[in-house]
């Protein structure tokens, strides 16, 4: 055997190991794209803690409402979509969000109007391990709230966030309810996260997509983004009882910082991963504070660089403290304008990264990916948007993808980055044969 033809070998090994078990499948379409996946600032998939999987998203032909998809674990397969919300004919549902707890439950939001003259307002269903409750409105409609997420802390509070972007100047908020018997009644009035208008001053043109992350001991922290005369990511934690007030995480200097998500490692350490800009290039940043600090440092790390144009991050931390983040990005030398989803972990709290793996079908515009906060077993659940068909970019029809990732096709890099190329493409097993739906 020559030389080469031995390294080549060792090379297609080591790229089997890492990628065999990665699978992808199709959950629905065609689906209308219309804020089918909208928006990414929090999941569309969870799997309760007894191993039931479910997928959601907004489905405009079935009357504009939120729909799921549970997965059949005898014949490998989705379940077809059922209507989770009851939007009347010439309303609109759309932007959900989905948690898990410890005891078997889900919960669900989502923003829904009656029609085009009302406000928009948070919706909430919770499923009990057999059955989905009957959709309650959490926000009230008196402002106008929209773009929800939902988290469930590690003492079983529910926690629902939103925020009233579509107001005018000085009525922009990010607030929250919470319910401390599982979504059975509500805080009788939602707190205010955030300052109105943002704690630098000035006119807010933006205050949006509010991402939630849990601790120990009943910890939160909330994040987003909000547009001034510059682009910052903020914050504010929940200690268990009350929440501490809203921080800027960013430097206040550069324009552009959105998308943020957070993740909480064992000591309650605050990581941060959001979209910076940089000579007008997009990239993927990330900064840590201790859970006691009063003010974020002003250094981060560089989870991609600019030069992959990356952008609506989403990040969990498994039981080893390792961290991963799934992404969209541009396409390398596309001509179409297409985007692809792909994947990086760290084993070093961010310092330093894996090689990025692509995980989206090579061809298809994907986007508005979202993973499981809960990283439960040994891998990662996703959920994202692809068009239907090939060479489209911005498509009229989608397809609704689940993702599973094993941790150890993430990790493995990290020790054979010397050896094989910067970059994988799981282009080679799509339709994968270990699930080839």
């Amino acid at each position: 055997m020559s030389k080469f033809t031995a390294v080549l070998f060792v090379l297609l090994f080591c790229v089997g190991v890492a990628f065999s078990q990665i699978t992808t499948s199709e959950v629905a379409g065609p689906v209308v794209n219309n804020s089918a996946m909208y928006y990414n600032h929090g999941s569309h998939v969870a799997r309760t803690s007894d191993g039931k999987l479910f997928v959601i998203w907004a489905d405009p032909d079935a009357n504009g409402q939120i729909v799921y998809s549970q997965y059949d674990d005898a014949f490998q397969t989705w379940f077809p979509p059922v209507a989770l919300s009851n939007n009347p004919a010439g309303g609109t549902a759309s932007n959900a969000a989905i948690a898990a707890d410890d005891n078997g439950n889900l919960y669900v939001v989502w923003q829904q109007r009656a029609d085009a003259s009302s406000n928009y307002g948070v919706m909430f269903s919770k499923y009990d391990g057999s059955n989905w409750s009957a959709p309650a409105e959490v926000s009230g409609n008196a402002l106008k709230s929209e773009e929800p997420n939902v988290a469930v802390g590690s003492d079983g509070k529910v926690f629902v966030v939103w925020n009233t972007d579509s107001e005018s100047d000085g009525a922009e908020w990010v607030l929250c309810a919470r319910s401390d018997d599982a979504g059975s009644t509500w805080s009788a009035a939602p707190d205010t996260l955030s300052s109105a208008d943002g704690i630098i001053g000035g006119t807010s043109i933006e205050t949006a997509r509010v991402n939630l992350a849990r601790g120990s001991n009943g910890k939160m922290v909330a994040s987003w983004f909000e547009s001034q005369v510059t682009d910052d990511i903020f914050m504010n934690q929940f200690d268990g009882t009350q929440w501490s007030g809203e921080m800027v995480v960013t430097d206040t200097l550069t324009t552009n910082n959105r998308y943020s998500w957070a993740v909480l490692d064992n000591s309650d350490n605050i990581h941060i991963v959001w979209r910076g800009r940089i000579s007008g290039v997009y990239g993927l940043q990330i900064k840590q504070k201790a859970w006691g600090d009063q003010s974020w440092p002003s250094s981060f790390n560089t989870a991609v660089d600019t030069g992959f144009d990356a952008t609506r991050p989403s990040i969990v931390i498994d039981a080893n403290e390792y961290l991963y983040v799934a992404y969209q990005r541009a396409v390398p030398n596309d001509t179409i304008g297409i985007d692809e989803i792909a994947l990086v972990g760290s084993k070093d709290g961010g310092a330093s990264w894996t090689d990025q793996i692509t995980l989206s079908r090579p061809s298809h515009d994907a986007g508005y990916q979202g993973m499981d906060p809960r990283v439960t077993g040994d891998g990662i659940a996703m959920a994202w948007r692809e068009s239907y068909f090939i060479n489209q970019n911005d498509p009229d029809s989608l397809s609704v993808i689940y993702g599973y990732v094993p941790l150890d096709a993430v990790l493995g890099l990290a020790d054979l980055q010397t050896q094989i190329p910067g970059e994988f493409s799981l282009a080679q097993n799509y339709p994968n044969p270990f699930n080839p739906s």
